[in-house]
């Protein structure tokens, strides 16, 4: 090993050190890429073996209006705008009969910051998901929704968590986290809520039984240094509740966004980094995902190597990322399998609760 600091590094990790803040970013300043997912995928092996998780789920972005409209988001649109739309409970449930016979074990469900929603709607759209397939868990709303319908319902978060577990709400996606520092939120996420607060709200899901994911997104105008402060606040959070699932990087795809005229993060080597550092320094969370849709099915495999447990799921109907330029697209878990054993790893289908369904041989 070439990289002193990385020498370092692996004797604090391999006797059980907790790596600080010089020590993560000394992850991402190395150049010896192979030496970090090397050490990564060591403590990806200690905790899950050659098991890899995916999932089969329906996405619901029930609206693209937003009052928000950040500079980095190519989905969201203005009230009455020629692109807008508004699911209603019944179109939801609909969509989910139609991709229940792909036997999806989940619905994931994120969208705008839409004047028209209210508590009742969520409601009513998670009764008549269950009243589908009753099986099917409900992976809904990011902390900056469950913000807004706090504020606009005038009610305290746990009372807003009771009555939405009691509806059917079985987890939370984790999105909005962005970067949590607010000099970078003003410019790229100006409205949307604080990074102390996208904590809070985290911290109160935990607290009310609901576990949650912990995204970041990368890639845009953020440095090392504000990635590994990302990491070390959801860290510490975790010390508190436990209840992070799982950490998402999310590359940016900057098309058709306000931040188009930056270039998409093209290297395979940057990206990999992201995955090797954040299993080091998350030392407490369970997951890392490697999402496919974000890196493309070909290459997010190859993250599964160095640190990342998690290739997310079939994820119909998504549009999000798909609105920002991202061109990948899947329509079968076979595909998922095939690239999963192509690594000489062994698939196991899941809930985002991590409940087993099958494993592939």
């Amino acid at each position: 090993m070439v990289d002193s600091n990385l020498r370092r590094i692996k004797e604090k990790v391999e006797v059980g050190e907790r790596i600080n803040f010089n020590d993560s970013l000394a992850l991402f300043n190395t150049q010896d890429l192979f030496e970090l997912g090397s050490m990564a995928n060591s403590i990806k092996e200690k905790l899950h073996g050659n098991k890899i998780y995916f999932g089969v789920s329906l996405n619901v972005n029930h609206t693209n209006i937003c009052k928000h409209r950040c500079p980095i988001c190519a989905f969201s649109t203005d009230e009455g705008a020629e692109n807008a739309y508004f699911l209603s409970s019944d179109e939801i449930s609909e969509r989910v009969r139609k991709a229940a016979k792909y036997n999806i074990s989940e619905v994931h469900i994120v969208g705008g910051l839409n004047d028209r929603i209210h508590l009742n709607y969520f409601k009513e759209v998670f009764f008549k998901i269950k009243k589908v397939d009753s099986s099917i868990n409900i992976n809904a709303l990011t902390a900056t929704e469950c913000d807004y319908l706090s504020q606009k319902e005038e009610i305290p978060l746990n009372r807003l968590f009771s009555e939405l577990k009691t509806a059917g709400l079985g987890s939370i996606p984790g999105g909005g986290a962005e970067i949590l520092n607010d000099n970078i939120r003003k410019k790229i996420t100006p409205l949307k809520i604080s990074s102390q607060r996208w904590l809070e709200v985290s911290k109160e899901a935990h607290q009310a039984g609901i576990r949650t994911n912990a995204t970041m997104l990368w890639g845009h105008i953020e440095s090392y240094a504000d990635r590994v402060e990302h990491m070390l606040k959801l860290r510490e959070l975790q010390d508190q509740t436990q209840g992070f699932k799982s950490f998402v990087p999310l590359l940016f795809h900057p098309r058709n966004t306000k931040f188009s005229y930056l270039e998409q993060v093209s290297s395979a080597a940057e990206i990999l980094k992201v995955y090797a550092a954040s299993r080091l320094i998350l030392d407490n969370f369970p997951h890392i995902k490697a999402l496919w849709m974000y890196l493309g099915i070909k290459f997010a495999p190859v993250a599964l190597r160095f640190g990342a447990d998690d290739t997310g799921a079939t994820s119909f109907d998504e549009r999000i990322v798909h609105a920002a330029g991202s061109t990948s697209s899947i329509s079968s878990k076979d595909k998922l399998i095939h690239q999963i054993k192509s690594m000489q790893l062994i698939p196991y289908e899941v809930d985002s609760n991590y409940r087993i369904i099958k494993r592939h041989e």
